[in-house]
């Protein structure tokens, strides 16, 4: 598992804005800026479908809770 950097060509590819557990914050691109402040109710999860995911070999899902993978 590979850290995802905070770059605006891997922002473009996050799918944080269609998930249907996203809190109602601006933030979102969770593997890479770290966990929500606001609370999260989990609602479904589209990180495994997420192509950032997929390439940097993720293995978790629920970012907006967990945070960033190290």
């Amino acid at each position: 598992m590979t850290r995802v950097p905070f770059a605006p060509e891997e922002a473009g590819r996050c799918l944080c804005g269609e998930c249907p557990s996203k809190p109602d914050e601006m933030k979102s691109f969770y593997c890479a800026r770290g966990k929500s402040t606001a609370e999260v109710a989990r609602r479904g999860c589209l990180c495994e479908e997420c192509s950032v995911q997929i390439d940097y070999n993720l293995a978790d899902s629920y970012y907006c809770i967990l945070g960033a993978p190290e």
